[in-house]
């Protein structure tokens, strides 16, 4: 039986339809990618010693279709991993299906750049067979090799030991390497998929050229002031755009490698995208992200049990800092002079007052961003009693921040009698004092009088280095609790970023408060898998790098597969995507 007839015997044609597209699209991207986007290379033989510039790594075909299996058995209509498989196997049986697909990118002489892709088989002339089918027909060379013609550039196929060799140039084929898979470095192995640019192997006119560029452009940029523009903040612009060149040139220069990888970990019952960036070893770059302080001396505002929690743990080099300080000081000339000149302020006193705290806010700005931390946590909280929100930040100075608050209440109070209740000194604790103001809610405001009552509660509390906010119910109370903790866990490490929330207790929330079935629906879903329904991004640190991730675990795939298909039968779509 011939390739093509096998292909038609297969049932679901939907499914075959869409396979065979995708493969197709594949190859004819493979064949682009290495003859439409590198014209004009030149060819240098290929050696195993080489660093490539770029890296792209598939998953062997087992792992691979194990995590599409899962994924379709979560999301999909029921039988569609099953129906999968069987129009996969087809294709499984012209491969060795332990080992992975991979396309490296190498430097070619000076402006040159040569790619050779691999893909695990001994049946190169049964995929030549599927590709006639297509159109795409290829020629036998001397060399014994096959020439097919992309879009006007020749692409190379030749059959190894294992292994089928695609190349823009005759020369990379000539002495393959005999294990192509150990060139990945481990992406493979790592990630379904996965794509590596290694900065360091890019040759340095590459660099130049590309510095060139970004230099002109932001020349370009900043060669005159904007409209309305003042000469002082034209002056800090071309400043800051100044520093921002100096900093990518460091970047390039400093920079080892930049990955993004997806994964589906049937393990920790998720998908993920990966971006890291890593440093060359002994640069200031790679120093800054080993001393990296992750550490907080706000635990207690993170808390497993919120709807969502969120922190900052991070240093910055204070060269940046030095940089923004000339923009804040920047903006102080420009505010003050705004508020001398605004006609709209009522009175003498209120402009004093206005010009103090814009003074105050920016001398705080200046001393945390001299500290060189950055350290913040906060939580939002969903409950039968409604929303509620606790959040906390190191600040130095904070207590400059009191004071302005104390007399712009006393004001506002004498000279506005609408001007909400505030509770001044409600709290005192750990040195600092809170404040409390309610801010009454409308009747017609049905939704918000649900989530907060009568009344808005917020709080604020300023002291010798902390600012803490609290909204809602009872978020003088969390607040306390909050605060408590944090004294528990003082210094305790966290993430360097985190954004992390529960999608299961957010759709219960919103169904609740909506009465809305597909609401329900989801928020059902993604409580179906016990345990795993958050949502997050997370940065962390590596070896002489960072790693940042957004995560969604098993529960949160249900609940966006229930609104898609809520989604399709609104708009009367019956077909499946799968």
């Amino acid at each position: 039986m011939s390739t093509r007839t096998y292909l038609r015997s297969l049932p679901t044609p939907f499914l075959e339809k869409v396979i065979m597209k995708m493969f197709k699209q594949t190859t004819l991207f493979v064949a682009m990618l290495l003859g439409l986007i590198l014209p004009q290379m030149q060819a240098n033989a290929q050696t195993a010693a080489e660093k490539p510039m770029a890296i792209v790594a598939i998953n062997n075909y087992n792992d691979l279709s194990k995590d599409l299996v899962y994924l379709l058995d979560l999301v999909g209509p029921p039988g569609t991993a099953q129906m999968l498989q069987q129009q996969g196997a087809g294709f499984a049986q012209m491969l060795d299906v332990t080992k992975p697909i991979g396309v490296l990118v190498q430097p070619d002489g000076i402006l040159g750049a040569k790619l050779l892709a691999f893909i695990p088989t001994n049946n190169v002339d049964q995929i030549l067979l599927i590709l006639a089918g297509f159109g795409i027909v290829g020629d036998s060379t001397p060399e014994g090799l096959t020439k097919i013609d992309a879009g006007g550039t020749a692409i190379y196929i030749k059959q190894g030991a294992g292994w089928a060799f695609v190349s823009n140039t005759k020369e990379a084929l000539a002495s393959p390497p005999a294990d192509p898979a150990a060139l990945l470095g481990g992406l493979d192995k790592q990630y379904d998929v996965a794509i590596q640019g290694n900065i360091d192997a890019i040759p340095e006119v590459f660099k130049q050229l590309m510095m060139s560029q970004i230099q002109v452009g932001m020349q370009q940029s900043i060669q005159e002031p904007l409209p309305n523009e003042t000469e002082d903040a034209f002056e800090a612009r071309r400043a800051l755009a100044q520093q921002g060149i100096q900093d990518v040139q460091k970047m390039i220069n400093e920079l080892e490698s930049i990955t993004a990888g997806f994964n589906i970990d049937q393990t920790r019952q998720s998908v993920y995208l990966d971006f890291s960036v890593t440093a060359k070893e002994g640069t200031d770059t790679a120093k800054q992200f080993a001393e990296e302080d992750t550490t907080t001396q706000l635990a207690g505002f993170l808390t497993d049990s919120a709807a969502v929690q969120m922190n900052v743990a991070s240093t910055f080099d204070t060269a940046q800092a030095d940089q923004i300080n000339i923009s804040l000081e920047t903006l102080r000339t420009q505010a003050i002079a705004q508020i001398q000149n605004d006609p709209t302020i009522p009175n003498e006193e209120l402009r004093a007052l206005a010009i103090k705290a814009i003074s105050t806010f920016m001398d705080v700005g200046k001393a945390t961003l001299s500290s060189g931390k950055i350290d913040l946590a906060g939580s939002v909280n969903l409950t039968d009693t409604g929303i509620s929100v606790v959040a906390a930040a190191v600040v130095p100075q904070a207590e400059q921040l009191d004071q302005i608050v104390r007399e712009f209440v006393k004001i506002a109070s004498e000279q506005d009698p609408s001007f909400p209740k505030v509770e001044i000194d409600a709290l005192k604790k750990g040195g600092t004092s809170f404040h409390v103001i309610r801010v009454p809610i409308p009747e017609y405001e049905t939704e918000a009088r649900s989530a907060f009552g009568d009344a808005v509660e917020i709080s604020i509390g300023m002291g010798p280095d902390r600012v803490y906010i609290g909204v809602g119910k009872d978020n003088l109370k969390q607040l306390e609790a909050a605060i408590d903790a944090s004294a528990a866990n003082k210094g305790k490490t966290v993430s360097a970023g985190l954004l992390k929330g529960s999608v299961n207790k957010i759709l219960q929330f919103a169904a609740e408060q909506t009465q809305d079935l597909t609401l329900q629906q989801a928020a059902a879903a993604a409580a179906s898998v016990a345990g795993k329904d958050t949502v997050s991004m997370e940065a962390t640190t590596i070896k002489n790098g960072g790693r940042y991730r957004i995560e969604l675990e098993a529960g949160v795939l249900k609940a966006i597969a229930v609104g898609v298909m809520a989604a399709q039968a609104e708009a009367g779509l019956d077909d499946s995507p799968f």
